[in-house]
């Protein structure tokens, strides 16, 4: 019977352990061409959040117009927040005209109004316990 229990108990901790450590599902919308690249990065912190060497987890694939789905590595339950932008001429930095605007597309976890610069940690900040499919809405201002 104390067998019975210890398998029990073993395979409890382990399926707790299974849920707590998983991928983001990362649904990116509005998509205007299939030109370039979309580049995506997931930030853990205000500190780290848009500084696009402090990531917790980063990737690019062929843009498509319309939409696509990107999946993470594994991450441990906890708050995050994500932006993406459509490097449409592939050269790895976001373009700007010259009142600077942004000609290329980008967004944020949660869609947040973007006034002037971008949004915080905290507008774009999500549970991942709770949320673990993100839909992100392209915005172009060109």
């Amino acid at each position: 019977m104390k067998t019975l229990y210890f398998i029990c108990i073993l395979f409890l901790i382990s399926k707790i352990g299974f849920c707590q450590n998983s991928a983001l599902e990362i649904t990116v919308t509005n998509i205007r061409n299939s030109t370039g690249t979309i580049k995506w990065a997931v930030f853990k912190n205000e500190t780290q959040f848009n500084k696009y060497d402090e990531y917790v987890d980063a990737g690019y694939v062929k843009a498509k117009q319309g939409s696509i789905t990107i999946t993470t590595k594994n991450l441990p339950d906890g708050n995050y927040a994500i932006s993406v932008y459509h490097d449409e001429n592939n050269n790895s930095e976001i373009d700007f005209n010259f009142l600077g605007l942004p000609t290329e597309g980008f967004g944020f976890s949660n869609n947040p109004v973007i006034y002037f610069g971008p949004p915080s940690f905290r507008e774009c900040c999500f549970d991942k316990n709770r949320k673990k499919n993100v839909s992100i809405k392209v915005k172009y201002y060109l």
